[in-house]
């Protein structure tokens, strides 16, 4: 699987390592495994590492799709963080238009796109 996910339930993190091709149905697959239903990780954070994953297979139809998904999953109460990792450009535009079509779809987590670890770390209040 191009995600390997862990939790650390003492920090309320969800990590999420992308290595590899990473397609739309992947992100999807992490949505509806982590996040839908009656999921105890809806009030984690979370950091999206897609430093390392191959994102030219994720298209801009996939990536609204998981966006409202992913909105409908936000707690009403107290927003959570989500921190996107990225290594190049594709990551950058890519993570950039998800942020803005997950608002635009009513997320109210509070997302930003970082280029170093350490500054995504420390805006999430985790050890580096």
């Amino acid at each position: 699987m191009p995600l390997e996910v862990r939790i650390d339930p003492g920090n309320r993190v969800i990590f999420v390592d992308g290595k590899g091709i990473v397609t739309d149905a992947d992100l999807l697959w992490y949505i509806k495994e982590y996040l839908a239903g009656p999921s105890e990780y809806r009030s984690f954070d979370e950091l999206f590492d897609l430093s390392e994953a191959d994102l030219l297979d994720v298209t801009y139809d996939g990536l609204a799709s998981v966006a409202a998904a992913a909105a409908a999953t936000d707690p009403e109460a107290d927003p959570t963080k989500i921190a996107i990792l990225v290594s190049e450009a594709r990551g950058l535009g890519l993570s950039r238009w998800y942020q803005s079509r997950r608002e635009s779809q009513g997320g109210s987590r509070l997302t930003r796109v970082f280029w170093d670890e350490a500054e995504c770390r420390e805006w999430l209040g985790i050890p580096v």
